[in-house]
């Protein structure tokens, strides 16, 4: 913590330093492409969200399961988290932590600019997203100038009943002059266990959760832009290191922090519309302790990327070609852990490692009406344990095209392909292995597929003068291959700190399938939108084991969910230029094929208001669950031994804040 010590004493210079005044920046949500999820920040801001999570929970293309904080995951379209390119600042998260815990990270949603989620994916983004990304960039400080004011901060506190939950942040900037700007962030949230919709305490849902965040921009210097970013989450609670039970016994926990450290330098520089490169310079690291037992595992994630983009017209048409190049190296290391699992076989721990080096070559074309996309990707991969050096290497193609049929109304598709040779084994699990063996056979890199084809239409003064309305289907597939397992010497594949016996590619296929149907009409201050997904995730067998079926440890937790049918309804009234009003209705229609789990729906309301006299400060206020619904999520996990005893979601919550801005 000595360098965030040193930027806080350098960012407290900074805001006594004499400042020049700028013009206010508005923050503006880029419209999203076809096949792009753009996550409107400003209302989940009204939702009072508090984690990463929370972003994504009113959106029916995403889904978010897990009950207590340390279990969630993030899946989009089916696909699991562990399976996506998840990035902040272009900085790389790291992989699966341990049993339960995914690879995202705990972020102050206050400082996001944009979180634009991808379905497809296009060759200078494939680095490891098999069922897309998520791109998050943070604000820079010359985001938060309003008024004319370029130094200042943001206060913001609130509480919530259910967990008895205490939230808190501080931001400070100060955009020094009109060139150079710095800001720092901390925030905080303490989570006690919460109870179900029938009152049950949830055991080992309790947390606490704290980010900081320090970044330096300067902007516009000599077509020169340069951004570094300096971050860190700490998550800690008591949890189970193996099971999957929803209420687990006192004795079975422990005391487990998780602490992710990103260092990210962004670098653009574009005199001419030939040249306008881009470099991103990254380092993340995540260190996972079991307190009680005195163990500690690390991974690092060390990337490079490079791309200049060149803006052209050819003959008839218009081009954006990207050409760069990519290397990403990761290093896993951990203590010995005794298991007694394991007390008849002689095992070892060491360190494990992975390179990947890429190249990429991306073009998107304009003719009139049509836009079309193609690239090529070829990935040259490492991948390295205690059974040995395995390589290969891929070409991974993508191609697509929108065409606008009339004003109104467009068409499109796209295909891609993606790679990745580390796979969705935790790296806590990597690093053990039985000793004097080697892979069964050679380990080839995990491959996915991905199709879509859509239908977008939007028009005004349907319904009344002045109106606007989109219409937006669209169908998907799919499909992972040679997915990247481990096989301990018990038949399992890992779980609880046992030796590893194998690491192998799967023979079954992953497939999703679906179709989305959305839609979205804005009149004056009223806004709604409703939003239809249908997923069909085919059944897996883990041929790890003697299981037949689904094993809901491999299917729910690193590869994708289960079947769903979810409709999500949102509203927006903004009464006056100081109250804003929301409703969400999320309905989930039961599943029966795979496991049995009953639908159900809920109700969540949200309120904002800022004073017109006092509009440095904002009211924030709203309930989860208004119905105090006992319901659990399909892409929750559940115990082995019992697919239906899964832990259920909160109940009834009241949720206040309070934000002031100087």
């Amino acid at each position: 913590m000595k360098k965030y010590i040193s930027l806080s004493i350098l960012l407290s210079s900074s805001l006594f330093a004499q400042s020049q005044t700028l013009n206010d920046v508005d923050v503006i949500a880029q419209s999203s492409e076809a096949g792009n999820i753009q996550i409107d920040l400003q209302r989940a801001q009204n939702t009072q969200v508090n984690s990463l999570f929370d972003l994504f929970k009113n959106n029916s293309s995403i889904d978010v399961g897990g009950g207590a904080i340390n279990v969630q995951r993030i899946y989009i379209r089916g696909i699991e988290s562990s399976n996506l390119d998840i990035s902040l600042d272009g900085a790389r998260q790291g992989k699966n932590m341990f049993q339960h815990r995914g690879n995202e990270l705990g972020i102050n949603p206050d400082i996001l600019k944009q979180v634009e989620v991808k379905t497809y994916t296009d060759a200078s983004d494939n680095s490891g997203a098999l069922g897309g990304s998520i791109i998050m960039t943070t604000k820079d400080a010359q985001d938060f100038v309003s008024h004319g004011k370029n130094y200042g901060g943001i206060i913001k506190t609130g509480y919530g009943t259910n967990a008895n939950t205490k939230h808190g942040s501080l931001i400070a900037y100060d955009v020094v002059n009109s060139y150079f700007g710095v800001y720092a962030n901390v925030s905080a949230v303490n989570n006690d266990n919460y109870e179900d919709g029938t009152g049950k305490d949830q055991i080992a849902t309790a947390y606490k959760d704290r980010d900081y965040l320090v970044k330096f921009s300067l902007l516009d210097v000599k077509d020169n832009d340069l951004r570094v970013t300096i971050s860190q989450n700490e998550n800690s609670g008591d949890s189970q290191w193996r099971g999957t039970d929803a209420i687990p016994n006192p004795t079975d926990l422990e005391k487990i922090t998780s602490t992710t450290t990103n260092y990210a330098l962004q670098h653009n520089y574009n005199p001419t519309n030939l040249i306008n490169l881009d470099t991103n310079l990254n380092l993340s690291q995540i260190v996972l302790e079991r307190e009680e037992i005195n163990t500690e595992y690390k991974n690092k994630t060390f990337g490079f990327k490079i791309q200049n983009h060149f803006n052209f017209d050819f003959l008839n048409t218009k081009n954006k070609l990207s050409l760069g190049a990519q290397y990403e190296k990761q290093h896993g290391i951990s203590d010995y852990f005794y298991s007694v699992h394991d007390k008849t076989y002689t095992d070892f721990v060491s360190d494990t490692y992975s390179k990947n080096r890429a190249l990429f070559l991306q073009n998107r074309m304009n003719i009139e009406n049509l836009n079309i996309y193609y690239g090529l990707r070829f990935d040259d991969y490492e991948f390295e344990t205690g059974f040995g050096k395995a390589t290969d290497n891929t070409i991974s193609p993508n191609i697509g095209f929108d065409y606008e049929l009339n004003e109104n109304s467009k068409i499109y598709a796209n295909y891609s392909q993606s790679s990745r040779m580390t796979g969705i084994i935790p790296f806590t699990w990597l690093t053990k292995v039985k000793e004097n063996t080697s892979y069964s056979d050679n380990l080839e890199a995990e491959t996915a597929k991905k199709y879509e084809i859509g239908y977008k239409y939007n028009t005004n003064n349907l319904l009344t003068q002045n109106d606007y309305f989109t219409f937006d289907v669209s169908l998907f597939k799919t499909t992972i291959e040679n997915l990247i397992l481990a096989r301990d010497i018990d038949g399992g594949s890992g779980e609880g700190g046992r030796t590893l016996a194998d690491i192998y590619n799967n023979s079954d296929d992953f497939k999703t399938k679906g179709f989305e149907i959305k839609l979205l009409w804005n009149y004056e201050n009223y806004t709604t939108n409703l939003s239809y997904s249908y997923i069909d995730a085919q059944e897996i067998n883990d041929n790890s084991t003697s299981t037949t079926g689904v094993d809901e440890a491999i299917a729910i937790r690193r590869i994708g969910a289960y079947d769903s049918k979810r409709l999500v309804w949102n509203n927006y009234y903004d009464i006056n230029e100081t109250l804003n009003l929301g409703y969400t209705l999320n309905a989930i229609k039961g599943i029966d094929n795979q496991i049995d789990r009953p639908g159900y729906v809920t109700h969540d309301i949200s309120l904002k208001y800022t004073p017109k006299e006092y509009n440095s400060w904002t009211f924030y206020a709203g309930v989860d669950n208004i119905t105090d619904k006992t319901y659990g999520k399909h892409s929750t996990i559940a115990s082995k031994s019992d697919e239906d005893y899964y832990r259920y979601e909160p109940g009834r919550n009241f949720k206040f804040s309070l934000k002031y801005t100087f």
